[in-house]
Protein backbone atom coordinates (compact mmCIF):
# COMPACT_ATOMS: atom_id res chain seq x y z
CA UNK A 1 0.00 0.00 0.00
CA UNK A 2 1.40 3.36 -1.05
CA UNK A 3 1.33 5.99 1.69
CA UNK A 4 0.55 9.46 0.41
CA UNK A 5 2.26 12.56 1.74
CA UNK A 6 -0.86 13.76 3.65
CA UNK A 7 -1.29 10.28 5.16
CA UNK A 8 2.37 10.17 6.18
CA UNK A 9 2.13 13.62 7.74
CA UNK A 10 -0.99 12.62 9.68
CA UNK A 11 0.58 9.35 10.83
CA UNK A 12 3.77 11.01 12.04
CA UNK A 13 1.68 13.67 13.79
CA UNK A 14 -0.25 10.97 15.64
CA UNK A 15 3.02 9.24 16.52
CA UNK A 16 4.33 12.48 18.02
CA UNK A 17 1.16 12.85 20.09
CA UNK A 18 1.38 9.28 21.37
CA UNK A 19 5.07 9.55 22.25
CA UNK A 20 4.47 12.88 23.97
CA UNK A 21 1.75 11.33 26.14
CA UNK A 22 4.23 8.63 27.20
CA UNK A 23 6.93 11.26 27.80
CA UNK A 24 9.16 9.67 25.16
CA UNK A 25 11.40 12.48 24.00
CA UNK A 26 12.77 11.27 20.68
CA UNK A 27 11.32 9.89 17.45
CA UNK A 28 12.80 6.71 15.95
CA UNK A 29 15.60 7.27 13.40
CA UNK A 30 14.65 8.29 9.86
CA UNK A 31 15.76 4.90 8.52
CA UNK A 32 13.44 3.05 10.93
CA UNK A 33 10.50 5.34 10.17
CA UNK A 34 11.04 4.90 6.43
CA UNK A 35 10.97 1.11 6.79
CA UNK A 36 7.87 1.15 8.98
CA UNK A 37 5.88 3.38 6.64
CA UNK A 38 7.27 1.93 3.41
CA UNK A 39 8.46 5.29 2.12
CA UNK A 40 11.79 6.88 1.28
CA UNK A 41 13.93 8.64 3.84
CA UNK A 42 13.47 11.83 1.80
CA UNK A 43 9.71 11.59 2.39
CA UNK A 44 10.32 11.21 6.13
CA UNK A 45 12.73 14.16 6.14
CA UNK A 46 10.16 16.33 4.35
CA UNK A 47 7.48 15.65 6.99
CA UNK A 48 9.97 16.10 9.85
CA UNK A 49 10.97 19.46 8.36
CA UNK A 50 7.32 20.54 8.44
CA UNK A 51 6.98 19.33 12.05
CA UNK A 52 10.14 21.25 12.92
CA UNK A 53 8.68 24.41 11.38
CA UNK A 54 5.49 23.88 13.40
CA UNK A 55 7.48 23.53 16.63
CA UNK A 56 6.41 19.93 17.22
CA UNK A 57 9.92 18.52 16.94
CA UNK A 58 13.44 19.87 17.12
CA UNK A 59 15.93 18.28 14.71
CA UNK A 60 19.57 18.01 15.72
CA UNK A 61 22.54 16.85 13.66
CA UNK A 62 25.36 14.56 14.74
CA UNK A 63 25.73 11.09 16.16
CA UNK A 64 23.51 11.95 19.12
CA UNK A 65 21.09 13.88 16.95
CA UNK A 66 17.65 13.08 15.63
CA UNK A 67 14.12 14.44 15.91
CA UNK A 68 13.28 15.40 19.51
CA UNK A 69 9.78 16.22 20.74
CA UNK A 70 9.73 19.78 22.03
CA UNK A 71 7.18 19.04 24.78
CA UNK A 72 9.39 16.48 26.52
CA UNK A 73 12.50 17.34 28.50
CA UNK A 74 15.67 15.38 27.78
CA UNK A 75 16.43 12.65 30.30
CA UNK A 76 18.84 14.71 32.35
CA UNK A 77 18.77 15.47 36.05
CA UNK A 78 17.61 19.09 36.35
CA UNK A 79 15.85 19.74 39.72
CA UNK A 80 14.42 23.13 38.72
CA UNK A 81 12.26 21.45 36.10
CA UNK A 82 10.28 19.76 38.87
CA UNK A 83 7.60 22.33 39.63
CA UNK A 84 4.24 22.26 41.43
CA UNK A 85 1.21 21.42 39.33
CA UNK A 86 -1.30 24.18 38.70
CA UNK A 87 -1.03 27.86 39.49
CA UNK A 88 -3.39 28.12 42.48
CA UNK A 89 -2.48 30.62 45.17
CA UNK A 90 -0.63 29.02 48.07
CA UNK A 91 -0.43 29.71 51.78
CA UNK A 92 3.17 30.54 52.70
CA UNK A 93 4.11 28.90 56.00
CA UNK A 94 6.90 31.06 57.42
CA UNK A 95 9.05 28.91 59.70
CA UNK A 96 10.96 31.93 61.03
CA UNK A 97 8.13 33.15 63.27
CA UNK A 98 6.15 31.62 66.13
CA UNK A 99 2.67 32.76 65.15
CA UNK A 100 -0.74 31.14 65.06
CA UNK A 101 -2.22 30.00 61.78
CA UNK A 102 -5.12 32.53 61.75
CA UNK A 103 -2.64 35.41 62.10
CA UNK A 104 -0.48 34.09 59.25
CA UNK A 105 -3.51 33.57 57.02
CA UNK A 106 -4.87 37.03 57.75
CA UNK A 107 -1.52 38.67 56.96
CA UNK A 108 -1.60 36.97 53.55
CA UNK A 109 -5.16 38.04 52.77
CA UNK A 110 -6.86 34.70 53.42
CA UNK A 111 -10.03 34.22 55.42
CA UNK A 112 -9.32 31.60 58.10
CA UNK A 113 -11.67 29.08 59.65
CA UNK A 114 -11.62 26.05 61.93
CA UNK A 115 -13.84 23.02 62.48
CA UNK A 116 -13.44 21.07 65.71
CA UNK A 117 -13.42 17.34 64.98
CA UNK A 118 -12.74 16.16 68.54
CA UNK A 119 -11.90 17.70 71.92
CA UNK A 120 -11.33 15.77 75.14
CA UNK A 121 -9.06 15.03 78.07
CA UNK A 122 -6.89 11.94 77.90
CA UNK A 123 -3.83 10.38 79.46
CA UNK A 124 -0.72 11.65 77.69
CA UNK A 125 1.05 9.18 75.44
CA UNK A 126 4.79 8.74 76.11
CA UNK A 127 5.64 11.03 73.17
CA UNK A 128 3.24 13.79 74.22
CA UNK A 129 4.10 13.47 77.92
CA UNK A 130 7.82 13.76 77.22
CA UNK A 131 7.31 16.76 74.93
CA UNK A 132 5.26 18.57 77.58
CA UNK A 133 7.47 17.53 80.50
CA UNK A 134 4.65 15.67 82.25
CA UNK A 135 4.79 12.70 84.64
CA UNK A 136 3.42 9.33 83.58
CA UNK A 137 -0.38 9.23 83.74
CA UNK A 138 -0.83 13.02 83.46
CA UNK A 139 -3.88 14.34 81.62
CA UNK A 140 -3.63 16.47 78.50
CA UNK A 141 -6.11 18.40 76.40
CA UNK A 142 -6.43 16.73 72.99
CA UNK A 143 -7.90 18.92 70.25
CA UNK A 144 -8.26 17.87 66.60
CA UNK A 145 -9.28 20.59 64.15
CA UNK A 146 -9.67 21.01 60.43
CA UNK A 147 -8.27 24.35 59.26
CA UNK A 148 -9.56 26.33 56.29
CA UNK A 149 -8.16 29.09 54.06
CA UNK A 150 -10.77 30.96 52.03
CA UNK A 151 -13.28 28.20 52.71
CA UNK A 152 -11.12 25.37 51.35
CA UNK A 153 -9.34 22.79 53.49
CA UNK A 154 -5.73 23.63 54.30
CA UNK A 155 -4.59 21.46 57.19
CA UNK A 156 -5.50 18.99 59.91
CA UNK A 157 -4.16 19.74 63.39
CA UNK A 158 -3.79 17.68 66.57
CA UNK A 159 -3.02 20.06 69.44
CA UNK A 160 -1.97 19.07 72.98
CA UNK A 161 -1.46 21.08 76.19
CA UNK A 162 -1.28 20.11 79.85
CA UNK A 163 -4.75 19.86 81.43
CA UNK A 164 -3.32 20.79 84.85
CA UNK A 165 -1.49 23.88 83.65
CA UNK A 166 -4.47 25.08 81.60
CA UNK A 167 -7.63 24.22 83.60
CA UNK A 168 -11.07 24.45 81.96
CA UNK A 169 -9.41 24.66 78.55
CA UNK A 170 -12.31 22.88 76.88
CA UNK A 171 -14.72 25.44 78.29
CA UNK A 172 -13.43 28.11 75.92
CA UNK A 173 -14.16 28.64 72.23
CA UNK A 174 -12.09 26.07 70.42
CA UNK A 175 -12.43 27.43 66.88
CA UNK A 176 -10.27 30.47 67.60
CA UNK A 177 -6.49 30.90 67.61
CA UNK A 178 -5.04 28.74 70.38
CA UNK A 179 -2.05 31.06 70.76
CA UNK A 180 -4.38 34.03 71.20
CA UNK A 181 -6.48 32.13 73.74
CA UNK A 182 -3.42 31.03 75.71
CA UNK A 183 -2.28 34.65 75.90
CA UNK A 184 -5.66 36.18 76.79
CA UNK A 185 -7.07 33.51 79.11
CA UNK A 186 -3.93 32.11 80.74
CA UNK A 187 -1.30 34.83 80.32
CA UNK A 188 0.96 32.44 78.41
CA UNK A 189 2.76 33.53 75.27
CA UNK A 190 4.79 31.34 72.96
CA UNK A 191 8.42 32.43 72.94
CA UNK A 192 10.12 29.61 71.03
CA UNK A 193 9.09 26.84 68.66
CA UNK A 194 10.85 23.87 67.15
CA UNK A 195 9.28 22.22 64.12
CA UNK A 196 10.20 18.99 62.37
CA UNK A 197 9.08 18.77 58.74
CA UNK A 198 8.48 15.59 56.77
CA UNK A 199 6.81 14.67 53.49
CA UNK A 200 4.07 12.06 53.94
CA UNK A 201 1.13 10.68 51.97
CA UNK A 202 -2.53 10.82 52.99
CA UNK A 203 -4.17 7.61 54.27
CA UNK A 204 -7.85 7.14 53.48
CA UNK A 205 -9.39 8.73 56.61
CA UNK A 206 -7.07 11.75 56.49
CA UNK A 207 -7.67 12.17 52.76
CA UNK A 208 -11.43 12.19 53.33
CA UNK A 209 -11.13 14.85 56.03
CA UNK A 210 -8.92 17.10 53.90
CA UNK A 211 -10.86 16.51 50.69
CA UNK A 212 -7.89 15.10 48.80
CA UNK A 213 -7.19 11.72 47.24
CA UNK A 214 -5.72 8.84 49.19
CA UNK A 215 -1.97 8.88 48.62
CA UNK A 216 -1.78 12.61 47.88
CA UNK A 217 1.24 14.44 49.25
CA UNK A 218 1.02 16.16 52.64
CA UNK A 219 3.51 18.15 54.70
CA UNK A 220 3.74 16.95 58.30
CA UNK A 221 4.88 19.48 60.91
CA UNK A 222 5.63 18.28 64.44
CA UNK A 223 5.67 21.40 66.62
CA UNK A 224 6.99 21.81 70.16
CA UNK A 225 6.67 25.24 71.81
CA UNK A 226 7.88 26.89 75.02
CA UNK A 227 7.11 30.07 76.96
CA UNK A 228 9.59 32.81 77.91
CA UNK A 229 10.64 30.84 81.03
CA UNK A 230 11.52 27.79 78.96
CA UNK A 231 8.54 25.74 80.15
CA UNK A 232 6.87 23.50 77.54
CA UNK A 233 3.49 24.81 76.41
CA UNK A 234 2.29 22.88 73.38
CA UNK A 235 2.91 19.79 71.31
CA UNK A 236 1.15 19.58 67.94
CA UNK A 237 1.11 17.53 64.77
CA UNK A 238 -0.12 19.38 61.67
CA UNK A 239 -0.79 17.87 58.25
CA UNK A 240 -0.80 20.53 55.52
CA UNK A 241 -2.01 19.94 51.98
CA UNK A 242 1.11 20.06 49.82
CA UNK A 243 -0.87 21.51 46.91
CA UNK A 244 -1.87 24.55 48.99
CA UNK A 245 1.25 25.15 51.07
CA UNK A 246 4.71 26.60 50.50
CA UNK A 247 7.35 26.56 53.25
CA UNK A 248 9.87 29.37 53.67
CA UNK A 249 12.79 29.69 56.09
CA UNK A 250 15.70 32.08 56.57
CA UNK A 251 18.95 31.12 58.31
CA UNK A 252 21.50 33.68 59.58
CA UNK A 253 24.25 33.73 62.17
CA UNK A 254 24.78 36.52 64.70
CA UNK A 255 26.73 38.57 62.18
CA UNK A 256 24.04 38.40 59.50
CA UNK A 257 25.87 35.91 57.33
CA UNK A 258 24.12 32.87 55.96
CA UNK A 259 25.10 29.72 57.82
CA UNK A 260 24.53 26.33 56.20
CA UNK A 261 23.77 23.40 58.46
CA UNK A 262 23.85 19.79 57.30
CA UNK A 263 20.93 17.70 58.54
Amino acid sequence: MVVTSPELAAALGRLCTDLLAREVGKLPPERVLAERFGVSRNAIRSVLADLDDEGVVRRERGRAGGAFLTGVYPREIVPERVVPKGDARKFVRDLNHAAGLPKMLSEQGFNSGSQVLSADLRVASPIVGTALGLPEGALVVSLVRLRFADGDTLSLEHFYVSAQRFPNFLGHRLDQSMYLMLAEEYGTEISRCEETIEAVTAPAAIADALGVREGDALIRLNRHSWDADGAPVEYSVDLFRADRTRLTVRTDDDRGRVRATAV
